[in-house]
């Protein structure tokens, strides 16, 4: 890695047209050329991309009910999935807001009640009481407690939870995602597909190329599943040949559906609002012949559309985008999957020894149902049928930027995420500072109303030196400076960042502790790392 001139995460930073690096090769192979022999072949996708259902706000209050349960749905494959889902869907509806707004949620849990051992009873660190759920609203900017955006509400099998958070009049306009908070319980959830995405309307939607194009919410997940396509239960100690989280296939689905089709006439634009809602996959996307031309990360609009052509999203990450279809043809949005232990692939810094042919699965010759590919394995997740005409649409030159000034940095302050193992090497938990979150740990605090700047490093793991993660904090988005000890040339805002692989890897942030007091956490969102004690609770006081 050129510690000198650090890359952006998620971001290829070649030409337009230049060849596309890593991955490349897979991506271009997807493309099938008007005429050519290829085309005669039918692409795997059969069904137009699915949207979720809408629930909007009406008169300033959005109020809706959730129920978390155990039901059979259709992605796609040879068997109907058994899986955690919210009212029999994966994902969850979408829900539309405005600033000022009220959501106002009904919880409900009917997962099932799971049998606890007594050594698992006031656990902290490993999956453990994985059926009690709770909600957060990843992204949005609201109070942390009472019966808002408050991580540390429980709901057990059997109950339920009324929540009400309220979005600040000046709210950003962005795209967020919602899923349960309740610790060591986080990946289980996440992984079964218990997401759904939330739409801030705002000057973004005003914009009049942006509201042109046809919008399309994404939601792209890692459904871990056994070879009967039935979630399967974590093991909270696992033998050296077991893992926490078993599966033994991943379905990589795009609205709970596998490899899907989108229709567009050359020259149309449209608007992708994607989120990244795997437990814990780093997801690498190029589309062949076409840049992703990104209006927005995490919620946060950009000063003009930043044109990408490998898209590297850590898990918890949103990224708007505007499409520019071109010549007819079928097109392959393509995904390269990373994972914290093998993080290297296009758009990852660090991705220079990246292979992309070791991982390559041909797709467009399968018959019938595709083959699952393995958990790693490149594929197609989305098919683009470029087809037909229509007017010429344009992209805008210049977005309506997020970027409020920052207040003067009250204090500084470096802490690390860590890994703690016994003296043979074997796993014991995740931390950060070198211990493991539980409740009684002494909370860090702020002042509300001020600034500070952080610094995160990647602490050594004695084991696997390799080893990346993602961090997200709760209700304050923040802004990158500083990578690897590098000062950017533009910082860059987010709420959820990688932390990349290498022993002593950084990042420097600043932010603003503005509007809301009360207690919420940081943590890595791969978050099985989470449930395994790589948390901390962060409390903004008076």
């Amino acid at each position: 890695m050129n510690r000198d001139n650090p890359p952006v995460p998620g971001k290829v930073t070649h030409s337009r047209r230049s060849v596309l690096g890593a991955g490349a090769a897979i991506a271009a192979s997807a493309v099938i050329a008007p005429g050519s022999e290829a085309k005669q072949a039918s692409p795997i996708a059969q069904l137009e991309l699915p949207q979720p259902e809408v629930v909007k706000s009406v008169n300033g209050v959005l109020d809706t009910t959730i129920t978390g349960r155990v039901d059979t749905v259709d992605m796609g494959v040879e068997s109907p999935v058994t899986t955690y889902t919210f009212d029999g869907k994966v994902p969850g509806n979408t829900w539309e807001l405005n600033p000022g707004d009220t959501l106002r949620v009904l919880v409900r849990n009917e997962l099932p009640q799971i049998e606890t051992n007594q050594h698992l009873q006031n656990r902290h660190t490993g999956p453990h009481d994985w059926t009690t759920m709770n909600l957060h609203t990843h992204g949005l900017h609201v109070s942390p407690r009472g019966n808002s955006d408050n991580v540390f509400l429980s709901i057990a099998p059997g109950g339920s939870q009324q929540y009400e958070i309220h979005l600040p009049d000046d709210h950003p306009a962005g795209f967020h995602w919602y899923h349960p908070h309740h610790h060591g319980a986080v990946a289980q959830q996440l992984r079964a597909g218990l997401a759904g995405a939330i739409i801030v309307r705002g000057d973004l939607d005003e914009v009049p190329e942006v509201a042109a194009a046809r919008e399309q919410v994404m939601v792209l997940q890692a459904i871990e599943l056994g070879d009967d396509f039935v979630l399967e239960e974590p093991i909270p100690d696992p033998t050296k040949e077991q893992a926490f989280f078993p599966r033994s296939k991943v379905l990589y689905t795009v609205n709970g559906v596998l490899n899907p089709r989108i229709t567009m006439y050359p020259g149309e634009v449209q608007r992708w609002r994607m989120v990244n809602a795997a437990e814990g996959k780093f997801m690498s996307l190029s589309l062949a012949g076409h840049d992703m031309n990104v209006l927005a990360w995490d919620g946060l609009t950009l000063a003009e559309p930043e044109p990408y052509n490998v898209l590297m999203m850590s898990a918890g990450n949103r990224c708007e985008v505007l499409i520019n279809a071109g010549e007819p043809g079928v097109y392959n949005l393509m995904l390269t999957p990373g994972s914290s232990q093998k993080p290297n692939i296009p758009g990852m810094p660090d991705e220079h020894d990246f292979d992309e042919t070791m991982r390559m699965t041909a797709l467009m010759d399968m018959p019938g149902f595709p083959e699952i590919p393995g958990e790693l394995d490149v594929r197609s997740i989305l098919t683009i049928d470029v087809v037909g005409e229509g007017p010429e649409m344009n992209l805008p030159a210049a977005l309506p930027a997020w970027d409020p000034p920052m207040l003067p940095i009250a204090r500084q302050r470096s802490f690390a995420f860590t890994v703690d193992r016994t003296s043979e090497n074997e796993f014991l938990s995740f931390g950060v500072d070198g211990a493991p979150f539980t409740p009684e740990r002494e909370i860090y605090t702020v002042q509300l109303g001020t600034a500070e700047e952080w610094t995160l490093f990647n602490a050594l793991d004695t084991k696997l030196h390799d080893h990346a993660h993602v961090y997200h904090i709760h209700v304050n988005p923040f802004k990158i400076t500083k990578v690897n000890g590098v000062t950017l040339e533009k910082p860059l805002w987010r709420d959820t960042w990688v932390l990349t692989r290498k022993t002593g890897d950084s990042f420097t942030f600043e932010s603003n502790f503005v509007d809301f007091a009360g207690k919420f956490v940081g943590h890595c969102h791969i978050v099985s790392h989470e449930d395994l004690g790589m948390m901390e609770a962060v409390e903004v006081v008076e």
